[in-house]
């Protein structure tokens, strides 16, 4: 993996980014929220240290849930970020926002499948967890 594999942006380039420590593969959460957000399921990726901004000021934070805030560019509105309120460095980013999504590979899961709207299908066979199978995982780590 290489520094661009790590870095990002949004589409005005306002808020750049550099994802911190190893980078996850993609996850594809289908809640109502994600679907809300992006129009169809966040597909994102997670660093294994978190995410430095290069203007904290350009992003937009929006308590979307108890558990979640997600961020987005104040100038150009695109969707950026997915963290845990409790836990800030617990971040995703949108794979589109990265500079090289080539380097992204396979999907590793699907996350609030129970929700996943009957009008898409993914052809993978990652697995495909719960809403509450999710949540009791991070509760573990």
């Amino acid at each position: 993996m290489n520094q661009q594999d790590k870095t990002g942006q949004c589409l005005c380039g306002a808020v750049k980014y550099e994802g911190l420590g190893k980078r996850g593969r993609v996850h594809v959460c289908h809640c109502g929220d994600c679907i809300g957000w992006t129009g169809g399921p966040l597909m994102a990726v997670q660093f294994a240290q978190g995410v430095a901004v290069s203007d904290p000021a350009a992003v937009n934070w929006y308590k979307s849930s108890a558990r979640a805030e997600r961020g987005s560019c104040k100038i150009c509105g695109s969707a950026l970020f997915w963290r845990l309120r409790s836990d800030h460095n617990m971040v995703a980013v949108t794979a589109g926002s990265l500079d090289r999504i080539d380097a992204l590979g396979a999907i590793e899961e699907h996350i609030y499948i129970d929700k996943k709207p009957p009008w898409y299908e993914f052809s993978d066979d990652a697995p495909r967890l719960t809403g509450a199978e999710f949540f009791a995982r991070l509760q573990e780590q």
